[in-house]
């Protein structure tokens, strides 16, 4: 009956180790996942916005260390304008304040790009079709995750990557 007990306690102790690796990778996901869709969100507002009839111009803000408030993209009107707040001018995106002490690697080439008044993206790249892939990853670990943005026509999608945090990004469905 011992011997039971203590495999038992064995397989218990085991078993949570794993289960907390599970858990602690999951979180991490959720934690990148949320600042990609965020980022997605906000790109989305600055083209609509851009559809008002001032072209936008956004800034990624590359990072290897960003925490917590960082600012990561910004947006100005290519033109002079008197509308207010127009490209989100006055929003940058910031880093979730709840990410405590995490650091976030944050990458994109080129940094700025532009909208156009009629939504379509200029200044990308003009290798590997034309899109601007914008990578995400937490404290330099997987998993990653990007925003692509694509040329001419600036569509807008999230991709994953679960193992690496260097190389591209899959991309469920077509765009």
């Amino acid at each position: 009956m011992a011997e039971l007990l203590v495999t038992v306690a064995v397989l218990g102790i085991l078993s949570a180790v794993v289960l907390n690796g599970i858990g602690v990778r999951e979180w991490q996901r959720r934690k990148v996942n949320a600042v990609a869709v965020e980022l997605n969100g906000w790109l989305e507002s600055v083209r609509r916005s851009a559809l008002k009839g001032t072209g936008c111009q956004v800034t990624i803000q590359t990072n290897a260390s960003a925490v917590a408030g960082t600012v990561i993209a910004s947006a100005a009107p290519v033109t002079t304008t008197t509308l207010p707040n127009t490209c989100m001018s006055e929003q940058p995106l910031r880093i979730l304040a709840n990410s405590g002490g995490d650091r976030y690697a944050i990458q994109a080439d080129p940094a700025t790009f532009s909208f156009t008044p009629r939504g379509t993206a200029r200044g990308l790249p003009n290798g590997n079709h034309g899109d601007l892939e914008i990578t995400i990853s937490l404290n330099g670990q997987p998993p990653m995750r990007c925003v692509q943005l694509s040329s001419p026509l600036g569509l807008i999608r999230v991709g994953f990557s679960e193992t690496t945090v260097s190389g591209s990004c899959t991309y469920p469905g077509l765009f």
